[in-house]
């Protein structure tokens, strides 16, 4: 079960993708309120919210975007100038958090409460149910193109070994979104299952 732990305010990036603890995703940023976003995290070393957007036809609710509550806490780690002329930063997924409150600053920029969730991931690494999901992370993380991404994986932490092995298959935003929603190691992993299936593995 997730154990919910302090609660902070940061901002909330609501995006048509989003990004799953412990992956990478790269960004180009050119509206204003997420411009000093960036400076600002860079000048407080501290992150920011990644929320998948709803696609349903209620899309704003008093002017808020409408966005799933679960989401990504993220820190950029990397950041230049694109030949397009645009910002460019890559961030880490760091931790599931849970967006409480939230409002608009005078800039539109959306800012939240956010419950940072303490997830447990045991270990799964030797229990043949899941045997394949570990073979696939292994073969896949050795490839030369994923190893350049330094990724930090932990094959006795079934939670880690979900999210990356989920954000280096082909999940669309909404699986990426089940996936960080559910709650125990074990559906998470049932749920890669069955999705490794549906992708003919």
């Amino acid at each position: 079960m997730d154990k919910e732990k302090e609660i902070n305010t940061y901002p909330v990036f609501p995006l048509s993708i989003n990004v799953l603890p412990g992956a990478y995703l790269p960004l180009q940023i050119f509206e204003p309120r997420y411009l000093d976003m960036v400076k600002n995290s860079l000048a407080r070393e501290e992150g920011f919210c990644i929320a998948l957007t709803k696609d349903d036809e209620k899309t704003h609710t008093e002017g808020l975007p409408n966005l799933h509550e679960v989401a990504t806490y993220v820190e950029i780690v990397d950041f230049n100038q694109l030949q397009n002329g645009l910002l460019g930063i890559t961030v880490k997924g760091l931790n599931k958090v849970k967006i409480l409150d939230r409002w608009k600053q005078d800039d539109e920029l959306l800012l939240a409460k956010i419950s940072k969730l303490k997830e447990l991931g045991e270990d799964f690494s030797e229990d043949p149910s899941y045997k394949e999901i570990w073979s696939m992370l292994i073969e896949i993380s050795d490839h030369p193109e994923v190893k350049k991404l330094n990724l930090e994986i932990d094959l006795k932490n079934a939670i880690n070994v979900s999210y990356i092995l989920g954000s280096l298959l082909p999940l669309s935003p909404t699986e990426k979104q089940t996936m960080l929603e559910l709650e125990s190691s074990t559906e998470k992993l049932d749920y890669l299952k069955s999705i490794i299936k549906k992708l003919g593995g």
